[in-house]
């Protein structure tokens, strides 16, 4: 197999310098998330653009020549490389004809594919949620394209925290949470007949999903709310999101399915009936809460339990300190 389109692992990672040509341009991905651009002003008043591109399976430097540069193509982006007719690797840089900026959603491309290295450290935390997206139906996976096509928006999706203070609450913990509770739908989904697991796993995925516009970094490094956050919360933010991806791309989601999943995302078991919030009606919607709620108690309860048994540290949100025993006691 060609160097270049061996899987890129952080602790195998090659000199581009190393790569075999030509390139074997057949078993290239694609679509790329563009990581970085240059550009370089030669004599006869072109440009000579350098960038680098990541999918999981081809991290790779590429070239090309332009007299005036697109400009729409920044860090983040997804883009597809339109290759030169016999594409050779040269000095750790592979010369194509272009860079295309993909700017409308495509149905089957799995975004989680496309993560760098530098937004995620934690790769098994990236397959497992590029794993769950390719359970999901079409109409289903287009519409989570639609919304995560935003190359900023999936960016903090994918680094900002669930919390400040409670579960989840670290770099990533907010694609962590939202892993770990599409993972529990999908378990219980698929062993329950009443369930759907695609509208599952699909609301496990954005339940939380808004609070990439609800946190923002400061300059003293710790995590703010925003003041989206503070005056309207992840829960309306999603719907927009939703709303929008439904008003301008095809998604072909029926009617009943749209309704459902705003249903799971916007409904509470708790919440009084003047504030006109629906109880839940389905069972898609009963358990989101559930797993919602064990995947945050569990983290706070692992952060603060003993190092060894008996007593824990004090957390506000667990009402207390978590107890634990060892199971080596048995006899």
């Amino acid at each position: 197999m060609n160097k270049l389109i061996e899987p890129f692992m952080p602790e195998h990672s090659v000199s581009l310098a190393e790569y075999e040509s030509p390139i074997n341009i057949a078993m290239m991905p694609r679509v790329f998330r563009l990581t970085t651009i240059n550009h370089v002003l030669m004599g006869d008043r072109r440009t000579q653009c350098i960038a680098t591109l990541y999918h999981d399976q081809a991290a790779i430097k590429v070239c090309w020549i332009v007299s005036q540069p697109d400009m729409r193509l920044k860090s983040g982006v997804l883009v597809s490389p339109r290759w030169l007719g016999r594409t050779f690797c040269e000095n750790g840089v592979v010369r194509i004809s272009r860079l295309v900026l993909l700017e409308r959603p495509e149905p089957w491309e799995n975004p989680f594919h496309t993560v760098p290295h530098g937004w995620v450290g934690n790769r098994e935390l990236v397959r497992q949620a590029a794993e769950l997206v390719e359970l999901l139906p079409r109409p289903y996976r287009f519409l989570l394209n639609a919304i995560f096509w935003d190359a900023p928006r999936f960016r903090r999706f994918c680094i900002v925290p669930s919390s400040m203070n409670g579960h989840h609450a670290e770099d990533n913990g907010n694609l962590r949470h939202a892993v770990e509770v599409a993972q529990m739908m999908q378990q219980y989904c698929r062993a329950r007949e009443l369930a759907h697991e695609g509208l599952g796993v699909l609301a496990g995925f954005l339940h939380d999903a808004g609070k990439a516009d609800e946190y923002r970094l400061s300059h003293a490094g710790d995590w703010k709310l925003t003041d989206r956050g503070k005056l309207l919360g992840h829960k309306i933010t999603v719907i927009e999101w939703i709303a929008e991806a439904r008003a301008t791309c095809n998604l072909m989601m029926p009617q009943e399915h749209y309704m459902a999943l705003l249903h799971c995302l916007t409904c509470s078991p708790s919440a009084p009936d003047w504030l006109g919030i629906r109880k839940p009606a389905m069972l898609e919607a009963v358990l989101l809460s559930e797993m919602d709620r064990l995947s945050g108690t569990e983290d706070l309860m692992l952060r603060c339990a003993s190092r060894n048994e008996g007593w824990g540290n004090y957390h506000s949100h667990l009402h207390g300190r978590p107890y634990q025993i060892q199971s080596s006691n048995m006899a």
